[in-house]
């Protein structure tokens, strides 16, 4: 996986392979399994190696308001052959609201028709800054992502 964003140092995931290890973050962000993106949009590509049919990609993410930590307006999945041009294949829109205390994860899933990629890119777009009513209101959200799976 090539991460085009910058994790914070405090949440890294074990670093870029992470993302791809097997293992899930749960809602205890503080274990260590989770990659933590603040004021930015998270934006990786993963290389299948060779042309591989694609009927699935999911991505995991975090909610902890409270903490800052809030799920991305939306995620994005594009496919590529050559890894320059890439093409929309689905993208998935977050329906929990911000005022959501509860501590929870969510796969950003997509079932797609099975078509051969080499490439796929996942963008998460940033919740942006935090709203009036939040202690840290006009802060930077975070994103926290874990695991990203093409089946």
């Amino acid at each position: 996986v090539e991460i085009k964003s910058k994790y914070n140092k405090q949440y890294t995931a074990d670093g870029d392979d992470g993302l791809l290890d097997g293992l899930k973050g749960d809602t205890d962000w503080r274990k260590g399994l989770w990659q933590g993106y603040q004021g930015q949009n998270f934006l990786a590509i993963v290389d299948l190696k060779s042309k591989k049919k694609t009927t699935r990609i999911s991505s995991g993410f975090l909610q902890d308001t409270r903490s800052w930590i809030l799920f991305p307006k939306t995620v994005v999945y594009s496919g590529s052959m050559d890894g320059k041009k890439f093409k929309e294949i689905a993208s998935v829109t977050n329906t929990v609201s911000d005022s959501n205390l509860e501590v929870q994860r969510k796969e950003f899933s997509v079932p797609i028709d099975a078509k051969e990629y080499r490439f796929i890119k996942v963008e998460a777009i940033n919740y942006g800054k935090l709203p009036n009513w939040h202690p840290g209101a006009g802060g930077d959200a975070f994103i926290f992502i874990d695991e990203i799976v093409i089946e």
